[in-house]
């Protein structure tokens, strides 16, 4: 997931200041084929996007595979309460770039990225109601997705020295297959919690809805991060040639 930061605010801004990677290659702000350039720059460093690695002398960065999240917490009152940590996302260096559009008078940058298949795991505390069915539990769980799309818009602004930062990120998921394993659901009973998680899996949009806000602002953050860091010191005409 870190490529949609990446991708927007070093790639398609182009390699004109000095700390920027060399592996990167300038797309001009200006060129017709803005969007064609950028997504063949990305298939060319994939790796490196992926490693979080862009050569000596840059800082390391966060990387794509894994991506790592400490926490995310959700409370609705008594009808459900969600605490995910440890939370580790695997499989999202196989995206495919669908979109990327700048709005130069705006300050804006808006990409779009399928995902094929993503592994989500780490660990969980859980009270929610389904029907009649009141599911509880902690422990491991697993999530698997297929066919993710994720849409983030990016606004910068100019500092008081005339550089850029961009501001918190706004990331936008949309789900589509999705299977929800949570081990240890109703303090371990395996009867039970076969039940729980069948419930769970009959309409798994339903858990997935809760949560993915506390997912967007997450990733938000984190690429939000990745982005200043990226851009660090540069202005508009270094990370937006002509």
């Amino acid at each position: 997931m870190k490529i949609f930061v990446v991708l927007v605010a070093v790639l398609c801004c182009g390699s004109g200041y000095a700390r920027l990677a060399p592996v990167l290659t300038a797309c001009s702000s200006s060129d017709p084929d803005f969007e064609k350039c950028v997504k063949a720059v990305v298939e060319r460093i994939r790796p490196a996007i992926a490693a979080g690695n862009y050569g000596e002398g840059q800082p390391k960065a966060p990387p794509l595979e894994p991506i790592s999240i400490d926490q995310m917490a959700i409370d609705r009152g008594a009808g459900f309460r969600c605490k995910l940590s440890d939370v580790k996302i695997a499989g999202a260096g196989d995206f495919t770039m669908r979109r990327v559009k700048l709005n130069k008078s705006e300050k804006m940058f808006n990409v779009s990225v399928r995902i094929p298949t993503m592994l989500v795991k780490g660990q969980y505390e859980l009270d929610m109601q389904i029907l009649v069915l009141k599911i509880s539990g902690r422990g491991d769980f697993r999530l698997d997705l297929n066919n993710t799309l994720c849409n983030m818009q990016l606004k910068y602004i100019f500092k008081d020295d005339s550089t850029v930062q961009f501001q918190p990120i706004a990331v936008k998921l949309k789900f589509d297959k999705a299977r929800f394993q949570l081990q240890n659901l109703f303090n371990g009973d395996p009867t039970l919690g076969r039940v729980g998680n069948e419930a769970i899996n009959q309409d798994p949009h339903v858990l997935l809805g809760e949560v993915k806000p506390a997912f967007e602002e997450s990733l938000g953050k984190y690429f939000t991060d990745i982005a200043n860091a990226a851009v660090a010191g540069a202005s508009e005409q270094e990370i937006l040639p002509p």
